[in-house]
Order: structure tokens, then C-alpha cells, then sequence
């Protein structure tokens, strides 16, 4: 282990130090491209730890709607756009954003819209619909719109052909990183925390508090937290780093997409490893890309839609189970409330079992067991059966002894619903009991349980 780790630390300052050279390396090509060549001068001779060296009041002059200035908030959600051959997702995006969360909880949050396409006619289309659909955000400060003068960008054309991209892929995705830089400087000042997001994303009902609770769970130092595994959807950063981040961006600009760069951060500000909420909050829908002709099949595997729909009284209760259990998804998240689920990493077995054992014997009306997801239908319970405990002995963990055991019935196509229990018992239940029946190809997936009490 101390080995693993040792090799570890090396790693991290390797990548560092072959970043810095690279660094290096290429301030010093700008710097003789700007004394040799016009070509990309205005870029340059602002030089590169001014960015962006416009006015001293670009911030307003950025914003198509004048905004009105509030104190800093919570969480900035930035989200850049550009004009799509096909199908649009930007306005299903924003009010997935809207509804989503509550009136009261809008106030911790500024949405800055990045019209980042080149086309000014199309610029003020889209203006033109935001201002008309959320005017009322836009004049509490909720929502910034904001565009970019095209003398920001440096150099498109004629770029080196990394990763073996197309001229098309490579000028599409090193102006994707400088949209993404411009939008970092201008939010770095409107909250304590950033987020990036595309415009073809829907999230979840209280995803705010997901994203306050994972911040404050953290125990030490960090640079980047994730809400989804696809590309740049989902990041989060302190909004004090955003200028740096920009700036690292901004190097590298035309060598590697954003995916790649934003871990290469990480790494110098000594975060080795990337720190992902699981299950993750955002859900990719945009099939058509921005970039002509380029579609998305791809989804997050850690992304479903498991917001609590039985809620259930559920009693104060402790879950154990034989299935080896991830960290990220553990069993109590079935049981609570909260959103979340349980999620084995082994397939079920013959025996294998879930104990829901309660602090007190209760009185059970009615149980309900969901298992499986929609984006991972198989991962239900196939063969099994609920029981019922009047007393329990805990031998060792997950060793639990039953006495007075009930049979409630059989899982069919994933769930059991019993409903009857008044004419089953009458006695105060100390324990509800989950066994497999027969052995299961797939892992498993328990959705929700629901406890009902008299």
C-alpha cells in the first residue's frame, strides 16, 4: 500500500512537472509568434496572466441585458451554447434547472447563459427568446446573458492536428475551450461555488441540495467535485479558482479538448484522484451535437431518476445484507428518504439476504419492495421472497438469526406490494427479511422499500 502510494506521489509530480515544461514551452512560441508575426496579436500582446486585458468594465459590457448586481450567492451554473444544425435542447435544459428546485432556493443560485456562437443574428434571436420566457430572472439577478467579442479568441485556423482530429474537430473544440474560459472569468466573482453544465442536460428534482450536502461532506481539500462522469457536464469548482483554471485552459487551448485539461488542473492543485457523486445528477440528452454531423449515443451509467415515490413511514431501522456492498451505493439509501439507492457489487446468490431490523417491534400495515431502474432494468430481484421476524438475534455482523418467521410472499418482476398485513398477523414485526431464492446473473438494484404503520 505504502508503495502504491509512493508511486502514486510520483505521478502526480511528473504530470506536473510535464505540464509546467509545456507551459513554458509554449509562452515562449506565442511570444516569438507575436514578435515575428500580426497573426493573433491581439490576443497576445495582452499577455497571458492579464486575460482578458479588455476594459476595465468588460463584465458589463459582456452582459445583453443589462443585470442588476446582488451579492455574491451560493452556486453559479454556467452554461455555454451555440447555434445546432438539428434539434435544440437549451430551453428544456434551463428548466429542468428551474423546476427542478424551489422559488426560495433560486436565491442561492445565478445561472449565466454563454451565447458563444459567432453569428450575431442568431445571438439576438436567442436573446431576444430568453428575455421574453425569463425576464423576471433576468431582473432579480438570477439569470446573466452574456456574449464574447470575437477578439478574444486567439488563432482557430490552421491549428496543429492533435489526436489525430479532423481541421473541423480541432478548431470546434479548441473555441469550445476558450467559450469555457471566458465564461470562468466572468463568473468568478458571483458566487462561492461554479458549476459547469452543457445545454442538453436535465437534472433532478433538489439538486441543489444534493450538490450542498456533497460539499459538506467532504473532509479534506479538493479542486473538482463531479455530478456526472460525461464530459464536462456537472464540475464543480471554487469560483477563486476559476481565473486560474481559465488561464491553464487558455495555454493549452488548441493541444486537448476541455475533458482532458480540467484533470490536468486537478493534478497541480494536488488532486489525485477525481472525486464523482454517485449516483450522479445529470442525464445527457442531447443526441446531436454542436459540432455538424457528430451525434451522442453515450450515458452516464451512474444517472436514473431515483427520487423516493412510495415514501413510506419507514421506522428507524439497521440494514445488513451478504451482497458485497460499494460505498457509493449503500444500503440505507433504499431505505431513506433521501435520493439515492442501493446498488450490490455482486449478483445475487442462493441465501444471500437483506435484514431491515428495526430498534422497536412495529406494527406493519403494509411493505413495499422496488427493485431494478429504468437504465438498468435487469438488475432486479428475480427469484426471492419477503418474510417476516417476531424476534431476531444479532450473532455477528450480517449474521442474523430469525425466530417466527412469516412468508409474505414472492417477488414478481422485480417488486413485492403486501398489503394485508392485518390478516396475516397480528403481532409487532422485529424484523422484515429479503431472500434469494434462486441464483441471478445480474447485479442488483433496490429501488425504494416502504414501510407503512398503523
Amino acid at each position: 500500500m505504502r508503495l502504491r502510494k509512493k508511486y502514486k506521489r510520483y505521478g502526480i509530480y511528473l504530470t506536473c512537472s510535464i505540464i509546467l515544461l509545456e507551459f513554458v514551452f509554449l509562452h515562449k512560441k506565442w511570444r516569438n509568434q507575436m514578435e515575428n508575426s500580426q497573426e493573433g496579436l491581439h490576443f497576445n500582446t495582452r499577455e497571458l496572466l492579464k486575460i482578458p486585458g479588455q476594459q476595465t468594465n468588460w463584465r458589463q459590457h459582456a452582459q445583453m441585458f443589462k443585470t442588476r448586481p446582488t451579492l455574491p450567492r451560493y452556486l453559479t451554473i454556467g452554461i455555454p451554447t451555440v447555434r445546432r444544425q438539428k434539434t435544440s435542447y437549451f430551453f428544456e435544459t434551463v428548466d429542468s434547472l428551474l423546476n427542478c428546485t424551489t422559488d426560495a432556493k433560486l436565491s442561492d443560485i445565478v445561472i449565466v447563459i454563454f451565447l458563444a456562437d459567432f453569428n450575431n443574428t442568431w445571438k439576438q434571436e436567442m436573446a431576444t427568446k430568453i428575455r421574453n420566457k425569463y425576464e423576471n430572472l433576468l431582473n432579480n439577478g438570477i439569470m446573466h446573458v452574456i456574449e464574447a467579442q470575437k477578439d478574444f479568441y486567439p488563432k482557430l485556423d490552421n491549428l496543429e492536428h492533435t489526436f489525430n482530429d479532423s481541421e473541423e474537430r480541432t478548431k470546434w473544440r479548441s473555441k469550445q475551450n476558450v467559450d469555457y474560459a471566458f465564461l470562468w472569468l466572468y463568473s468568478a466573482d458571483l458566487s462561492k461555488f461554479y458549476m459547469q453544465i452543457e445545454d442538453d442536460v436535465f437534472t433532478i428534482s433538489g439538486y441543489l441540495d444534493v450538490i450542498k450536502k456533497f460539499i459538506a461532506e467532504q473532509k479534506n481539500d479538493w479542486t473538482c467535485l463531479e455530478f456526472s462522469t460525461m464530459g464536462f457536464i456537472g464540475k464543480v469548482f471554487h469560483s477563486k479558482e476559476l481565473e486560474k483554471l481559465a488561464k491553464t485552459i487558455l495555454m493549452f487551448y488548441d493541444k486537448q479538448p476541455v475533458d482532458f485539461l480540467f484533470m490536468y488542473f486537478n493534478h497541480l492543485n494536488l488532486q489525485g484522484e477525481r472525486i464523482i457523486r454517485r449516483p450522479t445528477i445529470f442525464r445527457h440528452v442531447g443526441y446531436h451535437s454542436s459540432l455538424p454531423g457528430k451525434t451522442m449515443n453515450a450515458a452516464d451509467k451512474y444517472f436514473d431518476n431515483f427520487e423516493k415515490s412510495i415514501k413510506g413511514d419507514n421506522p428507524t431501522a439497521k440494514l445488513f445484507t451478504t451482497l458485497k456492498v460499494s460505498p457509493d451505493f449503500p444500503l440505507d439509501l433504499a431505505y431513506s428518504a433521501d435520493y439515492g439507492y442501493f446498488w450490490s457489487q455482486s449478483a445475487p446468490q442462493v441465501n444471500d439476504s437483506v435484514h431491515i431490523l428495526f430498534d422497536e417491534p412495529q406494527s406493519i400495515t403494509k411493505v413495499i419492495v422496488v427493485t431494478g431502474s429504468r437504465e438498468h432494468p435487469n438488475d432486479k430481484l428475480e427469484h426471492a421472497r419477503l418474510e417476516a421476524c417476531l424476534s431476531v438475534q444479532i450473532l455477528r455482523t450480517n449474521s442474523i438469526k430469525c425466530y417466527n418467521t412469516l412468508t409474505l410472499g414472492s417477488f414478481k418482476n422485480g417488486s413485492i406490494k403486501v398489503d394485508h398485513m392485518n390478516s396475516l398477523t397480528n403481532f409487532k414485526i422485529a424484523c422484515l427479511k429479503i431472500v434469494v431464492t434462486k441464483e441471478q446473473s445480474w447485479w442488483l438494484i433496490i429501488k425504494e422499500i416502504g414501510i407503512f404503520l398503523h
